[in-house]
């Protein structure tokens, strides 16, 4: 009789984690599904509301504070000046709840890069030297952490794109280390339905925009050479 109580007892427990496991996957996919047309639409914030309580009804989940931070690094991008730094604020203290429950984590850092890129949209020419080289140091653990990950070659080359050539960055620089993240997107398959997928699009039009600011420059320096 008890050990028949038991397997009552650990099939019900079962079943409800079972349920739990389900309705998560399926609030997180319905939400990642709306994130693209957010954007669009600058309705993102709304959406990281929705993120924000997932996070709080699955507390050791880690990716519904991923996407959260997400949200509003995306917004924060988009802004200028304090209110960048607002979202970025923001993002921060996702970052913080974030390492209590998913330490060293390749795709974290690739957001820790992108929000240090938001913060110099506050004053360029103030804060590009600092937080310019904190985005490629977060990039870089992040392709140590995983060197299968396109997003943390991408947000490394970003980084490096929008560096001034006398800092060490620019477009030559960029190129071979976005060519690494497009090849990397052609492989590239996340584990689940909602981990990080995003990302491919935005890597090929960045080495589009190398390739035409290379071009451009190759013109510049033919045109000088030709008037002397």
């Amino acid at each position: 009789m008890i050990v028949r109580f038991c397997f009552l007892g650990l099939l019900f427990l079962f079943f409800n984690t079972s349920v739990a496991q389900n309705s998560y996957l399926h609030d997180m996919k319905k939400n990642i599904q709306l994130l693209d047309s957010a954007i669009k639409k600058q309705e993102i914030s709304k959406l990281a509301r929705n993120f924000s309580q997932l996070s709080s009804q699955y507390q050791k989940q880690w990716l519904p504070s991923y996407y959260e931070a997400f949200c509003y690094l995306m917004i924060a991008l988009e802004k200028k000046g304090k209110q960048a730094d607002e979202w970025c604020d923001k993002a921060e203290l996702i970052f913080i709840k974030l390492d209590s429950i998913e330490k060293n984590n390749s795709e974290i850092l690739v957001l820790k890069s992108l929000m240090a890129a938001a913060r110099i949209n506050v004053n360029q020419a103030a804060r590009g030297q600092k937080y310019g080289a904190q985005s490629v140091k977060y990039a870089d653990k992040a392709i140590q952490l995983s060197q299968n990950n396109p997003r943390a070659y991408l947000q490394k080359a970003t980084a490096v794109f929008y560096t001034p050539e006398a800092f060490g960055g620019g477009a030559k620089k960029a190129k071979p280390i976005i060519e690494i993240s497009i090849e990397k997107y052609k492989t590239f398959k996340p584990s689940t339905a909602i981990e990080p997928d995003w990302g491919e699009e935005r890597a090929k039009e960045l080495l589009k925009e190398i390739n035409r600011k290379a071009k451009q420059k190759d013109l510049e320096k033919n045109k000088t050479n030709s008037k002397q």
